[in-house]
């Protein structure tokens, strides 16, 4: 019996190109974050969930074990190679990122991709991302109020523009049919009516 949750070499690569397409993003969203929290400190975080799409991206159309960490890595490995703002912490992140979005999935058994297990997935790598700037001080010079601000809005941005948006995009794609052959078309196929 084949095991399913081997990824084979075609969901390898869709991973690996939605990831680098995904660190171009990330390279030309960074300069948005950077002028929004120029205007008022916090105000960037509104758009920060972007930057947790490649992980849920990949897992949604591959669910296999593995994939939305790879994705994540990948990404930030690109945005990082392509000469991102954010230096070598950029890696860092995604790593920490990757984890927590692969963590929800590997929670749900690779078989749960609910719009809301989506938006899990992303918060939970937006938290992830909190908790390497806490790491780094990035959160501990804040007081009470901006940093409670912070995380709820880093958090509600990763659900919607990593989670929501994520499903948004793949079930677009799917409906080309350019993702025929990926675990997200074929287990809609497998139900029974």
């Amino acid at each position: 019996m084949k095991n399913s949750y081997v990824v084979n070499f075609r969901e390898i690569m869709i991973t690996v190109i939605l990831a680098v397409l995904c660190g171009f993003i990330y390279i030309a969203w960074a300069p948005l974050y950077g002028v929004m929290d120029g205007i008022y400190p916090g105000l960037g975080e509104i758009v920060y969930g972007t930057w947790f799409i490649a992980g849920v991206l990949a897992a949604y159309i591959v669910q296999k074990p593995g994939v939305a960490f790879i994705a994540e890595v990948a990404a930030a490995s690109g945005e990082f190679i392509m000469g991102g703002p954010y230096g070598l912490s950029t890696l860092l992140y995604g790593v920490a990122q990757g984890a927590a979005t692969e963590l929800v999935f590997a929670l749900f058994r690779y078989r749960n991709f609910h719009v809301s297990t989506l938006m899990i997935g992303a918060a939970a790598a937006a938290l992830a991302s909190l908790g390497y700037d806490a790491l780094t001080g990035g959160l501990a010079e804040l007081s009470t109020a901006p940093m409670l601000m912070k995380i709820i809005i880093r958090t509600v941005s990763g659900a919607i523009l990593g989670g929501l948006l994520a499903k948004i995009i793949v079930d677009a794609l799917a409906k080309t049919g350019a993702l025929n052959n990926y675990a997200i078309i074929r287990k809609k196929m497998e139900k029974p009516f």
